[in-house]
């Protein structure tokens, strides 16, 4: 919570985000009570819309999803390079529109942290996917950065492998890896 809702410099600030906070004297080792957010999660976003008279696909459905995108990286973003610690699973149940138009997480069961050095070097993966044109110097910089990471490869695998796990990994957008690799997690190609 203060990673989203305090500034670098330590100042309070806005959280992008509506996190709920734990209830005082409801926390034991086995149980968390935490703030109710009304609303309904993401998965469910859609038909909510359809059942409310919203076209999920007119401007305004366009304009939340750019706000929802926006609070999303930003938390994320601050949270995984600035301090470390992160929401580790932040699937479409746990993420929630809420009532009043704002963005919600919960489910903070499972949490990571990072050290400075891989937070460092995460920045620097994101970086160079950002700016790659998918030339094979792109691609071997990409490859270093992911196995300074600790992405492990079979000794046999292509020079192709790494960077093709990086692009797996970190970039949604691809659409087919270097070195012929499949996209496909169970594929017996797949990096």
């Amino acid at each position: 919570y203060q990673t989203v809702s305090r500034t670098p410099d330590g100042l309070p600030c806005e959280p992008p985000l509506v996190i709920p906070r734990p209830v005082p004297g409801l926390v034991s080792k086995r149980v968390l009570v935490m703030d109710y957010l009304p609303g309904v999660p993401l998965s469910r976003a859609r038909e909510e819309m359809i059942k409310k008279g919203i076209d999920p696909d007119s401007p305004e459905a366009k304009l939340f999803g750019r706000k929802l995108l926006r609070a999303l990286t930003e938390t994320f973003g601050r949270c995984i390079l600035e301090t470390g610690f992160f929401h580790a699973d932040p699937h479409a149940g746990n993420i929630f529109v809420l009532d009043d138009g704002s963005v919600g997480l919960i489910d903070f069961g499972q949490v990571k942290q990072i050290s400075g050095r891989n937070r460092e070097t995460l920045g620097k993966v994101m970086i160079a996917l950002a700016e790659s044109e998918g030339r094979p110097e792109d691609f071997d910089k990409i490859g270093k950065l992911a196995l300074e990471l600790g992405v492990e490869i079979n000794p046999d695998a292509k020079k192709e492998a790494a960077p093709a796990i990086a692009l797996w990994l970190f970039d949604g957008s691809a659409t087919e890896l270097p070195g012929g690799y499949d996209m496909g997690e169970l594929s017996p190609n797949s990096p």
